[in-house]
């Protein structure tokens, strides 16, 4: 216990000491550093600090049901701080989305937890980035938008890499019961394993959307989705720079308990993926029933994907030039191509991305 009440002290007390210096030193040159501090029975201490700039412009021209018209264009700021000692760390930081053209912070949240790695293992526990993750889930299971203003996640997350691929397993606690809202969480475990280049995976989200307090009738809504899948991913294969695909079922259970009947769209899901040079050409279709039963009902608070996929034949096609693909930053200006029955919609990309080496 003495042990215990001295590591709190210590830490609390670097974290008062060296808030100042970290946030001057994001303005600085280097957006992540290490500066040893003190010793823990042996063990360095470090602080350690990051910042990301993340800017958005996204026009969609919709003439499709599934869809609407508007347009996106906005600067988000991540910043954290913490400290680390051996295989952990414990970061505190911000995050603030601008729409411009808009008075004030479009939204706002905190990062603090606490993350290990170690050897095959990592994790996370707290309220930390979604860059945290091996790989964010695909747009049928995640729309762009909320990667543009919800990049936190709520939670936990145990993580297991190895030479052969990874698995992860998370808890995203999205919004707390109370007076009118609903209990809403999704558990999601996504992985892929395979050898010289072809792999096995899988995407499997399970979403609680539960009643508010009082209920007024409403009632529980139980929904899963799954996308077992195959691939083959290669860099520098013949003239191309990177050459992908991914094909694999899309499945969904859905059931809200006021009739108690399960709904169970089914179908393709593919994705290729070409670069060249400073070009990338990426192709995804669905073709099956379609999904997100009852989004009549629930809208996006249930079905947190791609309204398009509400279609049962959905292309997209995205072309893509990067203007600036370095270590640490990027920048692409891009076109995309949304084909579903009766209707071609598109829209039109410029993101910049200026981060940190995540640590």
């Amino acid at each position: 216990m003495h042990y215990i009440c001295r590591m709190i002290r210590t830490l609390t007390t670097k974290i008062l000491a060296y808030s100042l210096l970290c946030m001057l030193c994001f303005v600085g040159p280097s957006a992540m550093a290490q500066d040893s501090l003190a010793q823990i029975d042996g063990e360095d201490i470090d602080v350690v600090y990051g910042l990301e700039s993340f800017n958005f412009f996204d026009n969609r021209e919709v003439h499709s049901p599934y869809q609407m018209s508007q347009t996106l264009f906005g600067s988000r700021l991540d910043a954290e701080v913490g400290l680390q000692f051996d295989a952990n760390k414990i970061m505190v930081g911000v995050m603030g989305v601008k729409d411009f053209g808009q008075s004030g912070i479009a939204h706002a949240d905190l990062t603090f937890y606490y993350h290990y790695e170690e050897g095959h293992f990592s994790g996370a526990f707290g309220a930390f980035p979604r860059k945290r993750l091996k790989r964010d889930l695909p747009d049928i299971f995640v729309y762009d938008s909320i990667r543009y203003y919800s990049p936190t996640l709520h939670g936990a997350l145990i993580q297991y890499t190895s030479r052969y691929g990874y698995a992860e397993f998370y808890c995203n606690w999205i919004n707390k019961q109370g007076v009118g809202e609903r209990e809403i969480f999704e558990l999601v475990t996504d992985g892929r394993f395979g050898h010289k280049g072809y792999y096995a995976g899988w995407n499997v989200q399970l979403m609680h959307f539960s009643v508010p307090r009082p209920s007024n009738g409403l009632c529980v809504y139980d929904k899963l989705m799954i996308n077992p899948h195959l691939g083959f991913e290669k860099s520098q294969l013949g003239w191309a720079d990177a050459l992908s695909f991914e094909a694999g079922l899309m499945l969904s259970l859905n059931r809200d308990r006021t009739d108690m009947v399960w709904k169970s769209p089914m179908g393709f899901l593919g994705e290729i993926m070409l670069r060249k040079g400073r070009f990338e050409l990426c192709d995804r279709l669905y073709a099956g029933n379609p999904q997100y039963s009852d989004y009549e009902t629930y809208g996006a608070q249930l079905h947190r994907g791609d309204p398009y996929y509400r279609s049962s034949v959905y292309n997209r096609t995205d072309v893509r030039f990067y203007l600036l693909n370095r270590l640490n930053v990027k920048c692409y200006v891009g076109a995309s191509f949304h084909f579903t029955e009766g209707s071609l919609d598109n829209s039109q990309q410029v993101v910049l991305r200026i981060y940190p080496k995540f640590q």
